[in-house]
């Protein structure tokens, strides 16, 4: 994980397809995660048109720390949604790329606010 200093706004999906579709298809501020089955989705890119979320395993959520294992990455933007579905279906059956411990804080994505999402005025 390359940005583990980052509070994450986590927002809950409900599908398979709403989470190809976030993925594939927007850009997202740095500080933004997506929650499907037991695992977050972290944007840890560099530049918000150029989103790379690191796949986390979800182990433990104490308050707003949560604990788990970096089990994959992924450059999606612009990627096929079939191989974005790919990598979903791949890291929901454990067929990981790699298993990093991984501590961090999230917090519900209506109530997050930090200074990579934060409307500033002049």
């Amino acid at each position: 994980m390359n940005h583990s200093d980052r509070t994450f706004g986590a927002k809950g999906l409900e599908s398979e397809d709403e989470l190809v579709e976030v993925m594939a298809h927007h850009k997202w501020a740095l500080c933004q995660a997506f929650e499907y089955d037991g695992l977050l989705y972290l944007n840890d890119g560099d530049r918000e048109d150029s989103p790379e979320y690191a796949a986390m395993k979800i182990d433990e959520v104490d308050g707003l720390m949560v604990t788990g294992r970096e089990v994959g990455r992924i450059r999606s933007l612009g990627m096929d949604p079939g191989q974005v579905r790919q990598f979903v279906r791949d890291m929901r059956q454990g067929r990981w790329s790699m298993e990093s411990p991984l501590r961090l804080k999230a917090e519900p994505d209506w109530h997050h606010s930090c200074e990579l999402c934060e409307f500033k005025e002049d």
